[in-house]
């Protein structure tokens, strides 16, 4: 087993010794010098009941709020415990209790390194909704670095440079949104509920060069903070908004057709096939509660209707129960994806672009396209880049009539 030093814990008083100063000077300098002046952001790495351990892999600091109350050591644990509604951390047999804690690097690189992640900026341990929330509270352009290679391929050399500039501005347009959205507690979840955050680890030479050639810019539209969706393939069409997130009709999110020859072709999910036994597709509506129980035969299924992209707006799905009686289920829009799901179960279905077939005991869906098909085709994007487009252009493709400008002007 590792020998683990003890936490060295500070006094609560405001004075501290000449090296803990100098300590400080020095972590303040290096803040200064290497983050830009932009927004911070708090991301919610993990929500947990009713406790959390956190292995701690580099020195740190720990604060109560504003008030520094000891150094962890690396090799030490942090047991994070709720205590009536307020966390209690245990380190090395020494309870601490407050509101809020925050882990911040105390080494020159400034990075915080627990459970085997290294994270920029600070960590916070708090409490809310009955439950531990270990956030990364942390500068906005660094958080952009650690979500684009999570959500864009690199390429080779810098072929999709263009392409993660474009979808850097992205990122940050939509963190920028969740931030003014004003959720007490955290900003963004770190998967796809928001954007895939995997801090300092996902970070690469090439997009963090996207993310420093696009500092601090995002998306406008007529002066305004713009409303940004990206998916990974559109399969040729990208669909408009009001047909899947917003009821109101947005300019620069409209269905547009992307090429002739579509561009997201070289999308490894551009075309894809899902074979479903009838009895799959009864049980996938009996879990939504489209049906009381699983006692029903699938007889058809069709397609009642497209949007101009071609995506599904409503399928109908006939089934019969044992006693001959003939019942009607409607799915729409992009519920489709989440109740009919892959034929594995494992992922919501691809996209709602697709044809169908009935078979003698199957259902055969032939489809195009990943995701909802909203905003900027990243696939579609690559392609772009590799053909000589720059991330205007690119964004201008995507989002018809949007400008890119600092996030303050």
């Amino acid at each position: 087993m590792l020998s683990c030093a003890p936490a060295k814990r500070f006094p609560e008083s405001k004075q501290k010794d000449e090296k803990i100063e100098k300590e400080e000077k020095l972590e303040k300098e290096e803040t200064t010098e290497s983050e830009p002046s932009t927004a911070e952001v708090r991301v919610l790495l993990n929500r947990s009941i009713p406790s959390e351990s956190l292995k701690v892999e580099s020195t740190l600091y720990l604060y109560n709020k504003e008030s520094k109350v000891a150094l962890v050591k690396s090799g030490n644990t942090i047991n994070c415990l709720e205590n009536y509604g307020k966390p209690r951390l245990i380190i090395n047999g020494e309870n601490f209790d407050g509101e809020k804690f925050f882990l911040s690097s105390a080494e020159s690189n400034g990075i915080i390194k627990v459970n085997g992640k290294r994270y920029r900026g600070k960590i916070q341990i708090s409490f809310s909704n009955d439950a531990l929330d270990i956030i990364n509270v942390l500068n906005l352009e660094d958080y952009v670095k650690g979500v684009l290679a999570k959500e864009m391929p690199l390429g080779k050399d810098e072929e999709n440079l263009e392409a993660l500039k474009a979808l850097a501005i992205c990122v940050r347009t939509y963190a920028t949104q969740k931030i003014e959205d004003g959720n007490i507690y955290f900003d963004l979840y770190a998967d796809t509920r928001d954007q895939v955050y995997g801090g300092v680890d996902a970070e690469s030479p090439l997009s963090n060069k996207a993310v420093k050639e696009t500092n601090n810019l995002i998306l406008k539209h007529d002066g305004s903070q713009s409303i940004i969706f990206y998916h990974s393939t559109c399969g040729g069409y990208t669909e408009s908004s009001q047909n899947v997130f917003t009821k109101e009709y947005i300019p620069y999110l409209t269905s547009i057709k992307d090429g002739s020859d579509p561009y997201c072709k070289i999308s490894p999910r551009f075309e894809w096939t899902e074979t479903y036994s009838k009895e799959i597709i009864i049980s996938r509506l009996k879990s939504y509660s489209l049906l009381d129980n699983s006692n029903y035969r699938l007889e058809d299924i069709s397609i009642l209707s497209r949007f101009d992209s071609g995506r599904v707006n409503e399928m109908e799905i006939i089934v019969s129960s044992d006693g001959g009686e003939k019942n009607s289920v409607i799915i729409k829009g992009n519920e489709i994806r989440s109740i009919i799901r892959t034929a594995d179960g494992k992922m919501i279905l691809w996209s709602t672009l697709f044809d169908l077939s009935v078979r003698s005991n199957s259902v055969i869906l032939i489809g195009k396209g990943f995701g909802h098909g909203v905003g900027l085709c990243q696939w579609g994007a690559i392609a772009l880049s590799r053909k000589g487009w720059n991330y205007k252009d690119i964004l201008n493709h995507y989002y018809p009539g949007i400008e890119a400008s600092k996030l303050n002007d």
